[in-house]
């Protein structure tokens, strides 16, 4: 079986994945395209405070301020993108790392619904959230392979792991 992802020589990327997985990529998508937002619980992972505690309220509501629209408007444009080329067999590199971000950003929610930890261990089968867990490792999966394709352009010096 040949790599989901692979870089071809134009520079673009070849994606081959089964249909059932981009019917499940923009389900997804729409399910998490309404819900993103910083007063959203379920997607406050995809908002993090820059400070916290009480002492730093007030610098807290002036980085939302600053930041929150264009965080918002960085996912859903992620989202859009992912939408529109699910179905391709070729992705430029903007698409491929707009790829990268949503499925980040869905097993940040996925998760965060889920309560996933560090601690946790894989639900049984007959679990109700058997089939969501399911979809949360198929995401880790894809994030995983959109990495290695892409670190694999970067200098040695630059790669993961490389001491500098």
């Amino acid at each position: 079986m040949s790599a989901p992802f692979k870089r071809r020589r134009d520079g673009r990327y070849s994606v081959r994945l089964d249909p059932g997985v981009r019917a499940v990529l923009v389900a997804l998508s729409e399910r998490t395209v309404p819900i993103l937002g910083p007063d959203e619980p379920v997607s406050r992972r995809l908002f993090p405070p820059a400070y916290t505690g009480e002492d730093h309220k007030r610098a807290d509501e002036e980085y939302r301020t600053l930041v929150d629209t264009a965080l918002v408007n960085h996912h859903r444009g992620a989202f859009t993108t992912l939408a529109e080329t699910v179905g391709a067999e070729i992705l430029t590199g903007d698409e491929l790392e707009a790829w990268l971000s949503s499925i980040g950003s869905m097993r940040l929610v996925l998760g965060t619904k889920l309560d996933v930890s560090e601690e946790m261990t894989d639900p049984a089968p007959d679990d109700p959230t058997a089939p969501e867990y399911a979809v949360y490792e198929l995401l880790g999966q894809l994030q995983y392979l959109m990495v290695e394709v892409l670190s694999a352009e970067l200098p040695p010096e630059g790669r993961p792991g490389e001491a500098l």
